[in-house]
């Protein structure tokens, strides 16, 4: 009779180890395919600093899927190409150094000039219009050193967000 108890309590104690096993595989691989499918909102209060840390740290975000808000232009390079990017406009502060002031003196000013800051895209669909606001949401990529989003999606908006944005550290 001991070895009936036995040996039922080393087979659920078994079948127990066995089950958590399986559960605990499941958790991982759908921890795995959420963090495959995360998507990087570009928030419109750190928009500025966002955009920057995407360029500084470019490998963080590289095959992630990015969700960005912005205006739409369309560039023709001197190769004839075309680029589309999705944009704001950006308050910098650039350094002006003139170093004919005085040798001795150095002279530095800075000004508060406006850039358009954003991300190049890709996309075979319809495109929008100048100036649109749009949403595109894609994968990040590197072509030729330069980052591009390659768009699955790429909305057209009624809400217009901010069109101009400043840093927010």
């Amino acid at each position: 009779m001991m070895k009936k108890f036995l040996s039922i309590i080393l087979i659920s104690i078994c079948l127990l180890s066995l089950l958590s096993g399986c559960n605990n595989n499941e958790v991982e691989e759908i921890k795995k395919a959420e963090t495959s499918y995360e998507i990087i909102k570009v928030m419109e209060n750190v928009y500025v600093d966002y955009i920057n840390d995407i360029y500084l740290d470019r490998g963080k975000y590289l095959g992630k899927t990015i969700e960005i808000e912005g205006m739409f232009t369309s560039e023709t390079d001197d190769e004839n190409k075309n680029h589309m990017y999705v944009y704001r406009i950006a308050e910098v502060v650039e350094d002006n150094h003139d170093d004919s002031f005085n040798n001795f003196h150095n002279h530095e000013e800075t000004e508060l000039v406006e850039e358009k800051c954003g991300l190049e895209f890709s996309y075979d669909k319809n495109l929008p219009k100048e100036n649109d606001w749009i949403k595109v949401i894609g994968k990040l990529s590197e072509n030729d050193g330069s980052l591009i989003i390659k768009a699955k999606s790429v909305e057209i908006l009624k809400d217009r967000g901010l069109e101009k944005v400043t840093s927010f550290y």
